[in-house]
Parts: C-alpha cells; structure tokens; sequence
C-alpha cells in the first residue's frame, strides 16, 4: 500500500474512500486530481483529492485528544489559510456529500453516480438528488436532510451562525477544549479573537514561535501538544518536515505515527520546499 492508503484503512474507515482517492470514483463529474496534488497542508489532514483551480482539497481531518481520534470531512484551501469547511462528521454524511457534489456538477444522476452510490451504501440517491435540485448541495441547506441532524457539522447552521472550522471548535464561544485546539480548527472569528490574546495557547497567538514551543512540547514528552502546534500556522515545510518526523518518532500511537510519516512523503513533492510554508 501507499502510505495514505495504509493510513485510511488504518483509521477504519470503508474500502470506497480510498477508491475515491485513487480516483475510481467520481473524478471525471468533479474534474478533480485523484490522488490529490501537493499544494502544501497541514500533516493532519489527510488529502484525498485536490483541484489545482483552488487550489483546494477534500479531506479527513484528524484531531486527536486525550480522549482519541477523531474524524472530520473537510474541504480545504491553502489561500485562506486552511479554514477548515466541515462537510461531514460521518462516512455516511461524506458520502452523500460527495454524490451531491458529483449531482450538482453533472447537473444529472449519472450511471458513475449510481455506481459510487451503491459501492458507498447510500440508500436513497433519489432523495439526494431531489435535494439538490430543491436546495442546490450548498452546506447551509443540509439542515433540510434528516442525515445531517445528528451529529451537525460545523457548516450545517442556522444563518448567522459560524459555518468555519470543525466541531467542537466551529463556534465563536470558547470551548473547555478550546487550548488544546491546533490553530487550523478553529473558526475565523476565533482566530481573530486569540491572536492577540494572552489567554489563549502560544500556538494559537500571533506570529507565534512554533519551532522553539514544538521542541518544548516534546522534551516535556506532551506529544498531544506537539500535535497541535504542528498543525498551527507558521511552520516553514523543512522545518515542519523535520519536526513531523521526530514526533512520529515519538508517539505512542501507530495511526498518528503512520500519518505523519505519510504526510511527509506527500511533501517531498515539492519542487521549492524552502520557499513554502503553510
């Protein structure tokens, strides 16, 4: 297997999310690049595929806490800093997203469609195709599908509500777990409101020293910590390269080592890794 490809059986989830990252399915209705292309990410997220037009990627973001791992469908853009747009909270909520997607850009329930549909155990295509003919597949109109009560993702909400980062970090109240948060998974009002406050983790404030808090966290044996600095903003790629390779090192966890290891392999795709960071 390809490293990405051992991560996602690794993290449990079905045999056809790894065949949408090799491209089987959907790729020609969302003329996306599967595998994904390197444009630079966080080592959390894991890329599954990407549109060089972006550029931006689908993906799963991984958070992990004292509590395990936890998983997050996302979509994702370099550009805008990685605000983490949370399509779904679960395989079964990703799938139908993706159908909707592929819906909506084939303007048609194509035979593709419905063999994706039926490898990914959607039950009720038709449904889904009567929603985005009703509502369109924008995310705010995911309040009017019973599959998306619960659990909600971050961008299924009410108007006026935050529909940036992922749960539970999408909303502008300040969570219990919000310290330990990486940078990446909050929502936009919340990284306004931390950059310049001495109340929120060091990673989490402006211009942050992101080497020098990353090696305290690991000489301190807090590899949570590491973690989340690691996916917090600021990072050069040599130098995050070199630190995700000492925390994979290091971690108890075989998943998290595995997807740190693959991360860096998906980086070495860089032809001027001096001059990116993210």
């Amino acid at each position: 297997m390809v490293p990405y490809d051992r991560v996602i059986a690794d993290l449990g989830l079905p045999a056809w999310i790894g065949e949408v990252r090799n491209g089987r399915w959907l790729a020609d209705a969302m003329v996306w690049e599967a595998p994904a292309d390197w444009y630079t990410c966080p080592p959390a997220l894991v890329p599954l595929t990407s549109d060089g037009s972006g550029p931006r990627y689908v993906g799963i973001w991984v958070r992990w806490t004292d509590a395990g791992r936890f998983l997050h469908f996302v979509e994702a853009e370099p550009e805008d800093q990685f605000l983490l747009l949370e399509s779904a909270l679960t395989v079964e909520q990703f799938a139908a997203r993706l159908a909707m997607h592929a819906m909506s850009a084939a303007d048609d329930v194509t035979d593709d469609i419905r063999a994706f549909a039926a490898a990914a155990g959607i039950v009720d295509l038709d449904a889904l195709d009567r929603h985005t003919t009703n509502y369109s597949d924008h995310p705010r109109t995911l309040i009017h599908l019973p599959l998306f009560d619960t659990p909600r993702p971050a961008t299924a909400c009410a108007e006026g509500l935050s529909r940036d980062g992922i749960t539970p970090f999408a909303g502008d109240t300040p969570s219990p777990e919000e310290p330990g948060a990486a940078w990446f998974e909050l929502s936009g009002a919340r990284r306004a409101a931390l950059a310049d406050d001495p109340a929120a983790a060091p990673w989490q404030r402006r211009n942050a020293p992101v080497e020098a808090l990353f090696a305290d966290a690991i000489a301190q044996g807090d590899h949570l910590r590491a973690w989340a600095i690691l996916n917090s903003t600021g990072w050069k790629l040599p130098a995050a390269r070199k630190a995700a390779t000492a925390l994979a090192a290091a971690v108890a966890d075989p998943v998290i080592a595995a997807q740190l290891r693959a991360w860096v392999d998906f980086s070495q795709r860089s032809f001027d890794p001096d001059r990116e960071d993210y």
